[in-house]
């Protein structure tokens, strides 16, 4: 599988992400164009996150912006953004004269399922997670004393997705979703609890949900890593494959 391949799915399983997040959330709606597609989440008027389009075409960003500001500001969004190949210059050029900041950048990963490195044996034995843990262990981790996330992934369909978890302690501490794009898993909201890092549970519930996804006959991987997360993802077979730029604009 090469770097372009996995490059593609990744975006592809980005995209799938915010449809449904706008799809799903209070009041939400999702935005579809050609190469594009964007998620609106008016009960979360200030998070970007939420908030974003994906440009699977990375030209296609800039002649959509005009339209993107219009529908965010008629929805009462205060702060919105564009995911983008960071390494598409000119596009990025672009959108910084229009006077986009960005917010973030992060490596983009994936790997061929069969050659990662996965056994039963440093698994976590089983997924026990719903949505609105997985949410509450998200905004945790982050530093959010206030519901974020959780509001909008709780509204995620259940169905949807694989959820994980695994307690220390008696509480549930790290989490995990997977999500299948075609034969590609997803996978999304990878966090643990700050108290309970450094215990090696990310490990173990990847580990689980590769296997799982495995046994589900996927063939390959795609994630977003932290840079807390780059390393443990490499351990596990992952390699970058590109980078995601999150170009983000306020209303004044």
């Amino acid at each position: 599988m090469t770097d372009a391949e996995l490059r593609q799915r990744l975006w592809e399983g980005f995209a799938a992400l915010q449809t449904l997040l706008g799809g799903s959330a209070k009041h939400g709606f999702v935005i579809e164009k050609p190469g594009l597609v964007a998620s609106v989440v008016p009960s979360a008027p200030d998070s970007p996150a939420l908030n974003a389009a994906v440009a699977i075409e990375p030209e296609t960003a800039p002649r959509h912006l005009e339209e993107l500001e219009v529908r965010y500001g008629d929805a009462g969004v205060r702060r919105w953004a564009i995911w983008v190949d960071g390494g598409a210059r000119s596009v990025t050029a672009e959108l910084r004269q229009a006077g986009m900041g960005i917010a973030s950048a992060s490596p983009g990963m994936g790997a061929a399922i069969a050659d990662l490195d996965i056994d039963l044996t440093t698994a976590n034995p089983a997924p026990n997670a719903n949505l609105q843990t997985v949410g509450r262990v998200n905004d945790l981790a982050y530093g959010y004393s206030e519901p974020k996330l959780a509001p909008a992934i709780a509204a995620l369909p259940p169905t949807a997705l694989q959820t994980y978890g695994i307690t220390l302690q008696d509480e549930t501490a790290c989490v995990a979703t997977a999500f299948d794009v075609g034969d590609d898993t997803a996978v999304w909201f990878v966090a643990t609890l700050p108290h309970a890092q450094r215990n090696g549970l990310a490990a173990g519930i990847l580990r689980r949900l590769l296997l799982d996804a495995r046994e589900r006959g996927q063939r390959t991987a795609s994630l977003q890593a932290s840079p807390k997360g780059r390393a443990l993802y490499e351990r596990l077979g992952f390699r970058p494959v590109g980078s995601l730029h999150l170009y983000e604009e306020r209303f004044s």
